[in-house]
């Protein structure tokens, strides 16, 4: 587990600000959690992160597990369907998502962020991009999922200075129509804006 602010999962934090606001960041399960796998291809930089993007993983079956190792493979099932070549998968050099959060409320480390995500067609620039795993079209998120993701959010809010009109969702952004995060999930994000 990680649970300071490290910069091989918050690259670039601004160690004095971080220092001076006494900022905890969640544990976060490495990466080396869930897949030993390194990206396919060559990804883009991210740059200077400005905003955050939640999204649901929206499998059409509700997913309630919250053992870890049956989460490690659920999340190596989404980043081998990321990954895989069309047109069984999407062909991605990588797991779209920087962090997923899991019905237990832990925090898995997916994408760095080195690297621009593959969340949002056309917006993953300087943004991160969240999955929460479930689909809330048709589930609540459980206490612990949602404490996991505020406590994320909260920590990305205060490392890179993000504003609260730049908590964003899939919805919001994206070109296509989608219902991602869905219906139980927009709440918790409309309290992150205060409103």
């Amino acid at each position: 587990m990680i649970s300071s602010i490290d910069e091989s999962v918050f690259p670039g934090a601004p160690h004095a600000r971080i220092a001076g606001a006494g900022i905890q960041a969640p544990a976060i399960l490495p990466r080396s959690a869930f897949t030993q796998a390194a990206p396919t291809a060559a990804m883009m930089p991210m740059g200077a992160i400005e905003r955050v993007t939640i999204h649901h993983s929206g499998f059409p079956q509700a997913w309630t597990a919250d053992d870890q190792q049956l989460t490690a493979e659920h999340l190596e099932f989404i980043r081998r369907f990321h990954t895989d070549a069309q047109p069984q998968g999407r062909g991605w050099a990588d797991i779209g998502y920087h962090f997923a959060v899991d019905r237990a409320g832990r925090v898995w480390q997916a994408r760095t962020l080195l690297h621009q995500g593959a969340h949002v067609r056309n917006h993953n620039q300087h943004n991160v991009g969240i999955v929460v795993l479930g689909n809330f079209d048709m589930q609540s998120p459980t206490h612990s999922q949602a404490r996991g993701l505020t406590d994320l959010v909260t920590c990305l809010r205060c490392i890179y200075a993000i504003v609260p009109m730049a908590i964003r969702t899939h919805r919001e952004l994206a070109d296509e129509p989608t219902s991602c995060p869905g219906e139980a999930l927009m709440a918790q994000v409309r309290a992150f804006r205060g409103f």
